[in-house]
């Protein structure tokens, strides 16, 4: 089980108890006793330090590998605001989010990973028949076949995890991603959704509306995103309108609402609009992904099949030719 889900369901059920009265500890400690490794042992003592009079926050921060960015930050903000039931209900909203957004893609990958792993069984099969291939011969193809293929995706993982790890090719790698098609602009507006969620959670919370700003631009999960918001803070530090400042580079749509929002005095709303239709957007592209992605596989097992079986086909049609020759 990934990690979103389990903290989807930690924070509803801590929202739900916080917000029937119950004390911190007491909630920490009912709602720790369902989760198993890692996760439990990094609540249990998230629990002893608040016992020993330690913020949340500050027990979470410890725990980076477990807990996000964006749930410290939140966390931090509530306990200052005493609004930790509503933190964590938007915490567990996010996350649910999040994970409904991974199941679609999981679910969408997982038949074509199937089919390709029969493939490389099949695609020598006809061989081994015509005694073209030995058994070892055979299995050698077959796992020439599938360690290449998962050698490419290991070292394309590599190389995804090292561009995280450096600022300026982390930035590139934000770049590119952007600029695939229909995955570039379904993470867009991920980003958007989380920049929008994020400063409204902050922003309803107390926060300032410079420093929500500043804050949710950190949240967005991509560089290059962030850059197109980081203006709105700027200009709501010297007290003039966040929207001015954003980048054009964002869709009018989101621009406008943002716009009407501050006019209106109900930039809470527009917000949270935003953040609603961007998440749809998210979620439909990402849908696209789950079906196009595994059709662009099996087209490209299909072409590799059917090269198989030219090949074999020549081979076989020249073994004729040399035995009608003699």
């Amino acid at each position: 089980m990934s990690k979103t889900p389990k903290r989807a369901a930690f924070y509803h059920d801590l929202a739900v108890m916080l917000e029937a009265g119950l004390p911190i500890l007491r909630s920490l400690d009912t709602v720790t006793k369902g989760l198993e490794g890692n996760f439990q042992k990094a609540f249990s003592d998230v629990r002893q330090s608040v016992s020993k009079g330690e913020s949340l926050s500050e027990s979470m921060a410890v725990h980076k590998k477990v807990f996000d960015k964006l749930d410290i930050i939140m966390v931090e903000t509530a306990e200052l605001s005493g609004s930790l039931p509503e933190c964590f209900k938007s915490l567990a909203s996010w996350y649910e989010f999040k994970n409904r957004l991974r199941r679609i893609m999981i679910k969408g990958l997982i038949l074509p990973m199937f089919v390709l792993n029969i493939a490389a069984f099949v695609a020598p099969m006809p061989s081994l028949i015509l005694g073209k291939l030995t058994f070892f011969e055979y299995f050698l193809a077959v796992f020439r076949v599938l360690a290449g293929f998962y050698m490419f995706f290991f070292s394309f993982f590599v190389i995804y995890k090292l561009m995280r790890s450096n600022r300026l090719l982390n930035k590139i790698l934000d770049t590119i991603l952007l600029r695939i098609p229909v995955l570039g602009n379904a993470l867009l507006q991920l980003s958007i959704c989380r920049f929008c969620r994020s400063f409204n959670m902050l922003f309803k919370a107390g926060v300032p509306i410079s420093q929500s700003l500043a804050k949710a631009t950190e949240l967005t999960g991509n560089s290059a995103v962030s850059g197109l918001f980081v203006g709105g803070a700027k200009n709501a530090a010297k007290g003039n309108m966040p929207s001015q400042g954003f980048s054009t580079r964002l869709p009018s749509e989101y621009l406008s609402l943002w716009l009407i929002g501050e006019e209106s005095g109900e930039l809470e709303k527009a917000v949270d609009k935003i953040a609603e239709l961007s998440g749809d957007k998210a979620y439909l592209l990402l849908s696209l992904c789950a079906i196009w992605v595994p059709m662009i596989i099996y087209a490209i097992i299909c072409l590799w099949i059917i090269k198989q079986i030219f090949i074999l086909y020549a081979s076989v049609y020249s073994m004729s030719s040399l035995q009608g020759g003699y």
